[in-house]
């Protein structure tokens, strides 16, 4: 009994890998639909990526889900095993089959925020299906179920599975799999998009990259790879609807300047007459101030991302893949604009180099220096220098400027320099905060980096205004996030960790041709500005919502009912006294505006949103 219970157990172990790779055929099948949402390559590379790719991750995908079936096999007689072999294909093939819907629909993937909407979606606003169509499901899952049993129950009595080469199937397999990751780290590092815009149709999939370790070694010269390529194509992928038809500006020598200057990490609270007094003063009865402004971000990449392309954050990874710019960029280079992009940290690492900027030949190289507020200080220098080099050689084109500041983030104050919020903490160490750590010190130092930063833009301003260009030049003044410390008494420090007002609300100041001077209160958000600069500053006539979810800043009634931001992995939902947060693996909550647990209910700007979020998407 003994001698031969090993071979039994070898027998149904080989009989269930048998089942789980003869299911990889079916899934293999139910994934084909995904292909309509592929960007289909065109050469050698990315042919090759999407079919080391294709059997690779689904073959893993199939690996898993077998896996707890193998460890059955082990231990559970093989007259009773095909049941739950077979409730396990049947479940696994029904959840991709699900998923291939829910991406048809969102372009994102099944997740448990997915089901919670799903399960209150009571009056059909989300999904909707027929009494026929449920017929049809349980028709199908049903005779799934007989088929997968029955399957099971041969394969595991079946002697021939003793032969078959199993193991070195699933070695193949696995193969392939880290052929597809060496292709992409190969890819990725030289902005081959052919095969990174391939990778939002795979669940589950979070393809290696090795960029910076790679340029770290002496491998490669990132900047060399994308200026060979900066000359692709910078069509949307063919999965976006997007513009949903072509822009019409009008452009001309007539068009103003425009001057986008960001803090990074600068809070609505930290503009007024003590932190910002060069900026108060020189927009004093000129500027339009937003009172009620969101980020559509908590972090640099997506508040940056909705204030150039004005689309929510569920877009970004689609078009950084696929290195689509935003629109703005692209009409003002065909409106002949020159460019002056200068940022005092590098545009590479958050991926703008292939993304927002991905139309532009060359982007900044990153100032000397060796603190954020040195490179703010030498950042500012090399924009006048740039100006008036323009002015001597060019001053009759229009000229589009953006100036990226980062000491705020750093919490960096330059040596010897004024320092009014006292006390102030010598520098940020974030091992030493915790929830009862006073937060006065590193906010007095954050605002002192602001308060820095302010004199830099100060010069900024009055360079405009001595050289003429100030009533020509349409200014916009704001940040890519706010910054926490710890608000709520609930040991949020920085950013990227909530959606309320300290990592979200930020400062927005317009200024320029066109712009009544005053205070708007309504909810505004960063969707809001590259549709406002493409019409004011663009001539562009199309309505909105051929390219951008946002609204028109100079239209005194934008009030939004809410309003979307994004982290790296997690999507909020910001209402007037609740936010909906949706975290990367699909789970959900309700909070109020102060991170106080609210009961879990699906409001109805919650569905509003969900619709948004797909306008773009082609179906």
């Amino acid at each position: 009994m003994n001698s031969t219970s090993p071979s039994r157990a070898r027998h149904r172990l080989r009989g269930s890998l048998a089942f789980t790779l003869i299911n990889l055929l079916l899934v293999w099948l139910i994934a084909l639909r995904y292909v309509p949402f592929l960007e289909v390559p065109h050469d050698g590379l990315g042919i090759a990526y999407l079919i080391v790719t294709w059997i690779g991750h689904f073959g893993l995908l199939a690996l898993l889900f077998g896996l707890p079936l193998w460890l059955l096999s082990l231990v559970m007689p093989r007259q009773f095993l095909w049941l739950p072999a077979g409730l396990l294909a049947t479940a696994g093939l029904g959840l991709l089959l699900i998923d291939t819907v829910v991406y048809a629909q969102y372009r994102f993937h099944l997740n448990h925020f997915m089901v919670s909407l799903f399960l209150n979606d009571k009056n059909g606003e989300i999904f909707s299906f027929t009494a026929s169509t449920w017929l049809v499901v349980i028709g199908v899952v049903s005779a799934l179920l007989a088929f997968e049993g029955w399957l099971a129950a041969r394969l595991l009595r079946s002697p021939r599975t003793l032969q078959w080469p199993l193991w070195r199937v699933a070695g193949a397999l696995l193969l392939a799999l880290l052929t597809s990751h060496a292709t992409h780290v190969v890819a990725d590092a030289r902005y081959q998009r052919s095969v990174t815009q391939q990778t939002g149709i795979f669940p589950l999939l979070f393809p290696a990259t090795a960029k910076d370790f790679m340029q770290d070694q002496g491998w490669l010269d990132p900047r060399a790879m994308r200026a060979a390529r900066v000359d692709i194509e910078h069509e949307a992928p063919d999965s976006l609807n997007w513009p949903k038809a072509p822009l019409t500006c009008r452009g001309g020598e007539d068009a103003p300047n425009v001057l986008l200057v960001i803090l990074d990490s600068w809070r609505a609270d930290e503009f007024g007459p003590r932190v910002t007094p060069r900026m108060q003063a020189a927009l004093e009865g000129q500027g339009r101030r937003y009172l009620n402004h969101y980020s559509g971000g908590n972090s640099t990449r997506t508040g940056i991302m909705s204030l150039f392309y004005g689309l929510t954050g569920n877009y970004y990874h689609q078009l950084e893949n696929s290195q689509t710019p935003a629109l703005l960029m692209e009409q003002l280079q065909e409106s002949d604009y020159r460019l002056g992009l200068f940022a005092s940290a590098s545009l590479d690492s958050v991926g703008f180099d292939r993304s927002v900027f991905a139309s532009v030949p060359e982007l900044p190289a990153t100032p000397t220096g060796d603190t954020p507020a040195a490179r703010d200080r030498q950042m500012t220098e090399t924009w006048l220098d740039w100006q008036q080099e323009r002015r001597r050689n060019d001053a009759r084109r229009p000229w589009f400027g953006m100036l990226f500041y980062d000491a705020p983030h750093g919490y960096s104050v330059p040596e010897g320099g004024a320092e009014p919020f006292q006390p102030a903490a010598e520098a940020m160490n974030y091992l030493d905060l915790g929830p009862d750590t006073d937060p006065e010190p590193y906010f007095n130092l954050h605002r002192n980096s602001v308060y820095h930063d302010d004199r830099l833009i100060g010069r900024v301003i009055e360079d405009l205004k001595r050289s003429g260009e100030w009533d020509d030049t349409l200014l916009v003044i704001t940040a890519d996030h706010g910054e926490s410390f710890n608000d709520f008494e609930r040991n949020y420090w920085g950013h990227n960790s909530h959606f309320a007002a300290p990592q979200t609300r930020v400062p927005m100041i317009l200024h320029g041709p066109g712009i009544e001077p005053g205070r708007h209160e309504g909810m505004t958000s960063h969707l809001d500005v590259a549709p406002t600069l493409m019409r004011h500053a663009l001539g562009c006539s199309n309505p909105f919502g051929d390219y951008s979810q946002g609204g028109d800043m100079l239209d005194g009634t934008l009030d939004h009912d809410w309003v979307m931001a994004s982290s790296y992995l997690d999507t909020g939902i910001i209402e007037d006294d609740r936010i909906t947060v949706i975290d990367g693996a699909g789970d959900w909550k309700v909070v109020d505006r102060k991170l106080e647990p609210l009961e879990e209910s699906i409001s109805p700007a919650v569905r509003e949103a969900m619709q948004a979020m797909r306008r773009f998407y082609r179906p």
